[in-house]
């Protein structure tokens, strides 16, 4: 299998905006060739001058595993080029490069310590010093968004851009087990120029966005050749709803409810 030839072409269609075939197109590429195309990507972007600033975990629903050919979430990094603060409420993102760009409402995490082996989501919060809602902007390199799991991970993890929205801080008189338990129930909705584009729930995310995080812990502390979650890291746990597509012109608005995160909205232009 030619990693390196297979990174080239998906980092010359990112550059060139120009579409490629799915890896997948050959049946024996598996979830280890993906990585291993995913750990080209992170060393040419290291090589660049870009800083590694966290991870996204991808596919947190366990219903579309079966057409993805997964049985796991998968993951990819993001970098400080990357990711944007959305604090105020409000910020605009720049279309122009975007190959068919998606939007997903996630809850993110930023850690204050590593979060090492198969830990529960109680465990696991413990590691984590603030929570945000945020979007990750994706953008698809394959045809009409046709593909399996592991040309996501080849892609970069399809990843383009991640706000983070105003931060709700972990302090010691919180109750992490009542955290947990109402991240997974909280509910999602995503507004695309004023109506309801989708919404969904933190159930979709691994049964909880707490989870998902622990998950991808055991998964990283699985692969040698990527470091181990830190603290300072930034962690978007997987979409709250199904993502729509967004084009120029576009003013999309994220809110939960039953938890305390405050909204944020992203105009595209």
């Amino acid at each position: 299998m030619n990693h390196a030839a297979i990174a080239k072409s998906l980092i010359d269609s990112r550059i060139n905006r120009t579409l490629v075939t799915p890896p997948s197109s050959d049946p024996a590429y598996t979830l280890s060739d993906a990585y291993a195309v995913a750990k080209i990507h992170f060393d040419h972007a290291v090589a660049a001058g870009h800083t590694p600033v966290g991870r996204k975990i991808g596919f947190t629903n366990p219903a579309a595993w079966a057409s993805m050919n997964l049985n796991t979430a998968v993951w990819g990094y993001v970098y400080a080029h990357t990711v944007f603060d959305t604090t105020a409420g409000h910020t605009t993102h720049d279309m122009t490069t975007a190959i068919a760009p998606k939007i997903e409402p996630e809850i993110m995490f930023g850690l204050k310590a590593g979060v090492l082996g198969a830990i529960d989501p109680v465990k696991a919060l413990e590691s984590v010093e603030w929570i945000a809602l945020g979007y990750e902007v994706v953008s698809c390199p394959y045809p009409d968004w046709q593909f399996k799991g592991v040309d996501a991970v080849s892609a970069f993890g399809l990843h383009r851009a991640l706000y983070v929205g105003a931060k709700r801080m972990i302090t010691a008189s919180d109750d992490l087990a009542d955290i947990v338990a109402r991240l997974a129930t909280v509910k999602g909705r995503i507004y695309k120029n004023g109506a309801l584009a989708g919404e969904g729930s933190g159930q979709i995310v691994l049964g909880n966005p707490v989870r998902a995080l622990a998950a991808l812990a055991v998964v990283t502390a699985n692969q040698p050749q990527f470091a181990p979650l830190t603290a300072g890291e930034i962690i978007s746990s997987g979409t709250l709803t199904p993502p729509p597509t967004i084009v120029a012109g576009d003013v999309v608005r994220a809110e939960v409810e039953g938890f305390d995160l405050a909204p944020i909205e992203v105009s595209f232009v």
